[in-house]
């Protein structure tokens, strides 16, 4: 798997898993689960965008 690919997949997984979480808080009515769990997505997409999208 080349360099590129493996990071585009952490960064996917990372928004998948903050954007899952999110749900799940606002489904069980939990506002900090499901806060914390969109801050880990934004995390996610900003590891995609300085590793993936601006890596020359």
């Amino acid at each position: 798997m080349s360099r590129n690919r493996y990071k585009a997949s952490i960064g996917t997984t990372m928004v998948l898993l903050g954007l899952a979480q999110a749900g799940w808080g606002v489904m069980g009515n939990d506002q900090l689960f499901a806060a914390l769990g969109l801050g880990y997505a934004a995390i996610g997409l900003g590891y995609l965008w300085t590793e993936v999208c601006t890596a020359e």
